[in-house]
């Protein structure tokens, strides 16, 4: 299977709330890394999207869960997220609307 990499917002604590972080979809695995530069090499985070669920909070920002861990992402565009978007979609995730 394709591997593509996406650029995203990601949660990362309440000192420096979003994040753009590189999520990478590679066979049913989504690893995300802190740059392009890591991409490949040093994986910060994973989930297994066998059992995801997205929840949509509007047109650019969602939560990802697998049960083990939840992702807060935000994206610059609606294009950019619908994009995103119909790549989980294609791995099977169920995607929710609030």
């Amino acid at each position: 299977m394709d591997t593509e990499v996406h650029r995203l917002k990601k949660w990362t604590n309440y000192i420096f709330w979003y994040q753009y972080r590189c999520f990478e979809i590679k066979d049913t695995w989504l690893h995300y890394y802190w740059d392009m530069d890591d991409v490949g090499l040093i994986i910060r985070g994973s989930m297994n999207l066998s059992n995801a669920t997205v929840q949509k909070v509007n047109s650019k920002m969602l939560y990802l869960s697998n049960h083990n861990v939840t992702y807060y992402l935000k994206s610059d565009s609606k294009k950019e997220m619908d994009h995103f978007l119909c790549k989980l979609q294609e791995l099977g995730v169920r995607i929710k609307d609030q």
